[in-house]
């Protein structure tokens, strides 16, 4: 049986030749699959990979993970037991202009996020923005796990392998008032140790 790194290393080969939605295959440089611990505590998802992880070798995700440690820095101390990756593996653009992911393109990508899932068995994924986590939840609970108006940013979210708690990103924390950034600032501190990161 194959174990978790040649698992993840045959999962990032499929990503790189993936043509499932035309329009992003013909605008890419790469597909970009995601990458950490192969046994991860915590697995970081965002939305699409960035220009920068793009251009890079960084995995999906890396850069909106930095940016998030910057609010909580226990992700870059806890860095050898994350993994971090995307809904989508490709940047979305549209003639060369960056937009959002279409909802069909987070679909016939999930395969692959579903995967990396089975394959790392994280304790705790930490959805990074309300696009990201509806999506995620849709798609791992057969009921949603809440109303359509509920706020869901540092709820828990209990699936059967493991817990999923969505957070802000980088960009909307910047954009909150100083007072309520400071605030979320220690809600994600205390999220830290919950999921047993080191946070000193």
């Amino acid at each position: 049986m194959e174990d978790a790194v040649e698992q993840l290393e045959n999962l990032a080969r499929s990503v790189s030749v993936c043509t499932r939605c035309e329009e992003l295959a013909a605008s890419r440089l790469r597909a970009v699959p995601g990458a950490g611990h192969p046994h991860c505590d915590v697995m970081v998802v965002s939305l699409s990979p960035s220009p920068a992880d793009e251009a890079s070798d960084s995995p999906a995700g890396q850069s909106s993970c930095d940016e998030l440690a910057e609010f909580m820095p226990a992700l870059a101390a806890g860095r050898g037991v994350v993994y971090t990756t995307t809904l989508v593996k490709c940047v979305p653009r549209t003639a060369g202009e960056l937009r959002s992911p279409k909802a069909e393109e987070c679909g016939a990508c999930f395969d692959y996020l579903s995967r990396e899932l089975s394959i790392t068995t994280p304790h705790f994924v930490l959805a990074a923005g309300e696009d990201t986590t509806r999506f995620l939840l849709g798609k791992l609970f057969r009921d949603l796990p809440y109303a359509k108006d509920d706020l869901l940013e540092l709820r828990v979210f209990d699936n059967p392998a493991f817990k999923v708690v969505p957070v802000a990103t980088a960009g909307e924390l910047r954009d909150r008032d100083p007072k309520d950034r400071k605030d979320y600032v220690e809600r994600l501190r205390a999220l830290a140790q919950r999921m047993g990161l080191p946070t000193a």
